[in-house]
């Protein structure tokens, strides 16, 4: 009897042992009596739903395991705001009235806390930018350029503020899993392969496994596949008329600027003009543009191109972000350009405005 008693712990503390680490998270919505909270993941800027429960008198309940922390948005009515969270193994509390919910208060979660921190303070940055565009707009309908100016540079002093602030965060929070998810949202896309390489190096033991680390080092390694001084990687999309049209048809005897762009963004149709301009002055100089849209549909980019006047080779898979010529080129904003040589070797990247012009003065004139 003795030796079943013995085994019967034995058994139970095994058990206990090898129990998973849970999440178990409590809400209460306060005038949300009934309908269904969704718990999603944000994987890819997509929300993937893990999870669905009932509400019951503003009251709801999700538990399960996560791997590793992430993104988790919790959402309720199609016209309700969700609520992020860091999601950890851990009790999680969340409180919330129904006509704030950008206020709800979560607790039991120390990266959540931590991220409201962050994300706080991104947004009284965020107001900054808002009252400074209304006044901006202000300027330059009463005709007052001095005052636009004065406007253009405190908008800049406040972005560096911004940007310092981001790279500071990132560092002291280095062994947090909320670092490489800020890098990866925030700076990665304006960021050389150096930078973001002495970033991702100095995350600690604690992250460098999770899956915001592991994006970082896939976009690193494609990042250096077409940096500067490396061989233009080639792909093939269709044209306006549908036929497939290869990079490498073009790329060998002329300067090629690879050039990502779509109709819906307004920088870059802004420096549509320069590229016209440059095209028209080095066209027969041995220069050539080819672009790549990031549009959705082909009437939008094709009035696009008719529009501004674009004459160069144009070429699109219409997939938005997804382009895949805008991922093996690691391509996080537009526009951007990527200006090759005779042999097909990336010289100069981001080259726009005066900056383009002077680069193929000195190459071709």
């Amino acid at each position: 009897m003795k030796k079943l008693f013995y085994s019967l712990i034995a058994i139970a503390l095994m058990f206990s042992c090898t129990k998973q680490p849970q999440y178990k998270i409590d809400g209460t919505i306060e005038g949300l009596n009934s309908g269904s909270a969704i718990l999603s993941k944000v994987v890819d800027n997509d929300l993937v739903t893990v999870d669905s429960v009932s509400v019951k008198d503003g009251m709801f309940a999700f538990e399960g395991t996560v791997e590793q922390p992430e993104l988790f948005i919790v959402s309720f009515a199609d016209t309700l705001e969700g609520i992020q969270l860091f999601l950890e193994n851990s009790k999680i509390k969340i409180v919330a009235k129904i006509d704030s919910m950008g206020g709800a208060e979560v607790t039991g979660s120390p990266l959540t806390t931590l991220f409201n921190t962050f994300n706080t303070e991104l947004l009284n940055y965020n107001m900054q930018f808002r009252a400074l565009y209304n006044e901006y707009i202000q300027a330059n309908m009463s005709g007052d350029p001095a005052r636009v100016k004065e406007i253009e540079d405190e908008y800049s002093a406040v972005e560096e503020q911004q940007v310092a602030y981001i790279e500071n965060f990132v560092k002291e929070n280095a062994n947090s899993a909320i670092a490489p998810y800020i890098t990866l949202r925030y700076m990665s896309y304006r960021l050389e392969v150096e930078e973001l390489e002495a970033i991702v190096n100095s995350f600690g033991p604690e992250v460098v496994e999770s899956k915001y680390a592991v994006d970082l080092k896939e976009r690193l390694e494609i990042m250096k596949k077409v940096s500067v001084g490396q061989p233009f990687v080639d792909f093939t999309l269709n044209d306006t008329t549908g036929n497939p049209l290869p990079l490498s048809s073009i790329v060998g005897d002329k300067y090629v600027l690879l050039d990502f762009w779509a109709a819906w963004c307004n920088p870059c149709r802004q420096e549509n003009p320069n590229l016209v301009a440059n095209y028209a002055l080095y066209k027969d100089k041995g220069f050539e543009i080819f672009g790549v849209s990031f549009d959705k549909t082909r009437e939008a980019w094709v009035k696009a191109i008719k529009d501004d006047g674009l004459t160069w080779p144009q070429v699109s898979d219409l997939k938005y972000w997804d382009s895949a010529a805008g991922k093996l080129y690691a391509v996080r904003s537009i526009p951007h350009n990527v200006l090759l040589d005779k042999d097909g070797i990336i010289i100069a990247k981001n080259l726009r405005g005066e900056d383009l012009g002077a680069k193929l003065s000195e190459l071709l004139d």
